[in-house]
């Protein structure tokens, strides 16, 4: 019984903090992204072009931070939505990909179904080549990582 409600307890401490972060993130946003255009504004000899294109990836980043919580949170419902049930396939859940990179694994592993193949096409048509460019830059990311990790144990030897 005492763990019973020590389990309640976490599950409730669990949705206090979801709806903390979700007020927080809906408070500060706004003022992030206006702090970020007086910022670009404010440094000398900017442009408007480096200004937009600064403001454009804070955008971008806030959604694919999105994309990498709704694969976290939703993995065990899109392994079932979108791939077929066989081995050899790369599995939505890991907190760190994108779905788009999930899918653009799945679909060079052929492990998709016709959802998912069906949701390929759709980002694919929004933004040419968008799974497996995703899919890629999951690969670049690993890269480096590896890299800076054999940079380390050189400095270390």
């Amino acid at each position: 019984m005492k763990e019973a409600v020590i389990n309640i307890g976490k599950v409730l401490l669990g949705l206090v903090l979801i709806v903390v972060s979700l007020v927080l993130f809906i408070i500060i946003t706004p003022l992030a992204f206006l702090w970020k255009v007086v910022s670009s504004i404010s440094q000398e000899k900017r442009k408007v072009r480096d200004i937009l294109s600064g403001t454009s990836l804070f955008f971008i980043q806030i959604a694919a931070s999105y994309d990498q919580l709704g694969n976290a949170v939703f993995g065990g419902f899109f392994n079932w939505l979108f791939l077929v049930q066989k081995d050899l396939r790369y599995a939505f859940g890991d907190k760190d990909d994108t779905i788009s990179e999930v899918l653009g694994w799945n679909a060079e592993l052929n492990a998709l179904n016709r959802f998912g193949v069906l949701m390929v096409k759709l980002l694919d048509y929004i933004d040419k080549n968008h799974c497996y460019n995703a899919m890629y830059s999951g690969v670049l990311r690993a890269r480096t990582k590896v890299h800076q990790y054999e940079n380390i144990n050189l400095l270390q030897s």
